[in-house]
């Protein structure tokens, strides 16, 4: 009975963050990794922090592009 409970708390947590990634417009680090494997195979994927640590810095840094 827990396990079932446990398992459809979990499902809806993921529709959860689904929609607040969409809402705060954060790509979906998942759907990243699939395009790397599908589309460069010889590329090796970053970790979901480096990923986003990236994502960050390109949005927000000192290189990032901002109207003056």
């Amino acid at each position: 009975m827990l396990n079932i409970l446990w398992e459809k708390l979990k499902s809806l947590l993921k529709i959860v963050f689904y929609i607040g990634k969409g809402i705060s417009n954060l790509p979906d680090y998942e759907a990243y990794v699939k395009h790397l494997k599908e589309k460069h195979p010889d590329q090796t994927p970053p970790t979901e922090k480096e990923f986003f640590v990236e994502l960050l810095e390109n949005k927000y840094g000192a290189n990032a592009k901002r109207c003056c």
